[in-house]
């Protein structure tokens, strides 16, 4: 499954706005279908929904300390099919 360019370009932009030092960085994109169980939606007496895409976008880079020692820095941004952030994390 391709990921729309727009929704690429809107996460990164939002990236380098919170996290500078990752505006340079690629991300890794998981993708992932969530639909609910027909029974579970038996059981609330709810019509079947349909299933919903949600991206994760990963965004890996190490730096180097003053010691020298490498350090990973990961962040990561959780967004629905229309981009709206569901979550973010990040070090």
């Amino acid at each position: 499954m391709a990921v729309p360019k727009e929704l690429i370009d809107k996460v990164k932009k939002e990236m380098a706005e919170g996290s500078p030092e990752m505006a340079d960085v690629e991300p890794t994109v998981d993708i992932k279908e969530l639909s609910m169980a027909s029974t579970t939606t038996k059981k609330l007496g709810i019509e079947k929904l349909e299933a919903k895409k949600v991206y994760t976008f990963t965004f890996k880079k190490t730096v180097t300390a003053e010691g020298g020692a490498k350090l990973p820095i990961v962040s990561r941004v959780t967004t629905d099919e229309d981009g709206n952030v569901i979550k973010k994390t990040g070090n």
